[in-house]
């Protein structure tokens, strides 16, 4: 078997979020001195501000289809009997509002979208928070209008903490970290019309993730670590009935680890949930193709067809390198 461990190293290289992460810390400190400074004097204060999301989990990758974001919440020191959901997020809109920059009020959050050569390149998402008498998270400020406004119980910092524990080893945690960028790239490439919610993918391989260190030299396989960790993603699909066909239909449950507890794929159908699952399968299949394979660049090609980018070394490289394989594991399969 060739080890393309090197080709994953380089890959994962090219998907992180690097350079970018420069831009985005620099305009999210402008967006927060922004804010402190035109918040209307009769304002609450900002007790802080929480770095969540990919960004604040370093999951965030460089998709070729999606603009990147950075999610910065703001918490007021105040409470949900001073305020409704609406006359914060109001407050922060028209401070954050100068010039070209036309902040959005989303249900969840205040979105600030930028833009390079008239497409969308990155955007912040701003979620307003108020404290909780009882210290259990804090309260999100919901809805784009009075008419849908409401104040949702939400504990971003126990999430972050939760998906960051998943391991004291860093070797451990940067191999997690590394699976869940390859599938988000992956769900990128390989789904249009619906999208399949980052937080589903991140918490989905939190909870089966099969770490693989030690197979070659010690190393990291990435390969083997991402198909066993999607084997057992699999392994949690129901099925609940069929279409008007006969074919079995599926539905995955995951919940998130802290307030509110919902199924973060509640809002997919059936169907969609069904392509999902189609399309683990046929990207586990090709991983232990992948796997099978002699040759690093007919590896590489198989998984190029599920990562858009995926390095395919040259074949005198790929000779030296199943060589190499084979000299440390004894032998070739």
């Amino acid at each position: 078997m060739a080890d393309i461990q090197e080709q994953f190293n380089q890959y994962h290289d090219d998907i992180k979020l690097s350079k970018e992460n420069e831009v985005l810390r620099e305009k999210r400190e402008i967006l927060k001195k922004n804010l402190e400074d035109n918040l209307p004097e009769d304002a609450p204060n900002i007790e802080k501000f929480l770095l969540q999301g990919s960004y604040a989990i370093y999951t965030g990758i460089n998709s070729p289809n999606d603009d990147y974001d950075i999610d910065v919440g703001v918490v007021f020191d105040c409470t949900s009997d001073d305020y409704k959901p609406m006359e914060l997020k109001e407050m922060v809109r028209d401070a954050l509002d100068h010039n070209s920059r036309v902040p959005i009020i989303k249900n969840p959050c205040i979105t600030v979208q930028y833009k390079k050569d008239g497409k969308n390149d990155y955007h912040v998402d701003l979620p307003v928070y108020v404290k909780r008498a009882d210290d259990d998270g804090y309260d999100l400020a919901w809805g784009k209008s009075s008419l849908s406004e409401e104040w949702k119980h939400s504990d971003p910092k126990g999430l972050k903490e939760d998906i960051n524990d998943i391991s004291d080893d860093e070797i451990n945690l940067a191999q997690f970290r590394r699976i869940v960028k390859y599938l988000k790239a992956w769900k990128s490439k390989k789904f249009t019309g619906f999208d399949i919610p980052s937080i589903g993918i991140t918490l989905g391989v939190r909870k089966e993730m099969v770490f693989n260190i030690g197979f070659y030299d010690d190393k990291p396989n990435d390969l083997l670590a991402m198909r066993d960790t999607i084997e057992k993603m699999l392994s949690r699909f129901s099925c609940p009935g069929t279409d008007d066909n006969g074919n079995n239909l599926y539905r995955y449950e995951v919940l998130l680890p802290v307030t509110p507890k919902n199924d973060v794929f509640e809002k997919l159908s059936d169907k969609q949930l069904t392509q999902l699952k189609t399309k683990l399968e046929t990207l586990k299949d090709d991983l232990t193709k992948a796997h099978e394979e002699e040759r690093c660049e007919k590896a590489c090609e198989i998984m190029k067809k599920h990562f858009d980018g995926f390095p395919v070394p040259e074949a005198k490289e790929s000779a030296r390198a199943t060589v190499r394989s084979m000299n440390n594991t004894g032998s070739s399969s």
